[in-house]
């Protein structure tokens, strides 16, 4: 059973994000951006039945300092 988007989120390690605006479906990042307007436009384009959890995933420095 696939865990819900957010627990998805984290349990997962997305340093790769890092600064990013990122959305999950199903276990899936679908796309990121720096910029949440664009991202939201991104999304928008795949014509999406579901609606994907949207985050920014902060610097990985200040999160080791949080």
């Amino acid at each position: 059973m696939v865990a819900t988007n957010y627990e998805w989120f984290i349990e997962n390690n997305l340093d790769e994000y890092s600064g990013k605006w990122i959305a999950i479906d199903k276990g899936t990042v679908l796309d990121s951006d720096a910029r949440l307007d664009e991202l939201l436009k991104k999304i928008r384009s795949k014509h999406m039945s579901s609606r994907p959890f949207i985050t920014r995933i902060r610097d990985r420095l200040l999160r080791l300092r949080s």
